[in-house]
């Protein structure tokens, strides 16, 4: 894996467990969010190559470089998932979408078949997920359990655990409800990169 992405992803949840935005944490450096962004996306090997910056920017979070260190030891040690068939129950394989216009290897279509995201995708939909990028924070995902589940939710972090939020419908509104899971009863975290309205 790119260590320009396991570094920006550290960087990610620092930030998150600041609990600033982007802006914010860009203002405290000094820096602007779409520079920022670059970052924690990887996009950018600054952060990763230039010692001063990263000191820096990891001061304004509040941190030091050893907190940033441990996280990319973290990150680095359960980030290597295998990239097996992401259907299984709760998930099957949709007919009907045409992804040659993706152009690229990795993608797999599924089909949701619980509304435990709901209403970002329900029962019933179709997603896309990428078995060849680790997830981001805060995005949708296929979780693969190793007992043949698959489960969609949404990624939070790993370490020793994967921690996840699903959403729960309480009356007019949702809650989101976080879960962790062993790391050895994961086979795959896939993010979702693309989801359909209900058919």
């Amino acid at each position: 894996m790119d260590k320009a992405l396991i570094y920006g992803q550290a960087l990610a949840q620092l930030r998150m467990r600041a609990r600033l935005s982007q802006d914010k944490a860009a203002e405290a450096a000094g820096t602007s969010q779409p520079t920022w962004a670059r970052y924690e996306s990887g996009e950018s090997r600054a952060f990763l190559d230039r010692l001063a910056v990263r000191s820096k920017v990891v001061r304004a979070l509040g941190f030091t470089l050893r907190d940033l260190e441990a996280e990319v030891e973290l990150l680095a040690t359960d980030m290597s998932y295998a990239t097996e068939d992401s259907t299984g129950p709760g998930l099957s394989a949709s007919a009907g979408v045409d992804l040659t216009a993706f152009n690229r290897a990795g993608l797999q279509q599924v089909r949701i078949e619980t509304n435990e995201l709901s209403p970002y995708v329900r029962a019933g939909a179709f997603a896309i997920c990428d078995t060849e990028r680790p997830p981001k924070p805060g995005e949708g995902v296929i979780m693969r359990l190793r007992d043949g589940r698959s489960l969609p939710r949404f990624y939070l972090r790993q370490a020793a655990e994967l921690w996840v939020e699903r959403l729960v419908s309480e009356e007019s509104a949702h809650r989101r409800v976080t879960e962790t899971v062993p790391m050895a009863d994961i086979a795959g975290v896939y993010p979702i990169v693309l989801r359909s309205e209900d058919e």
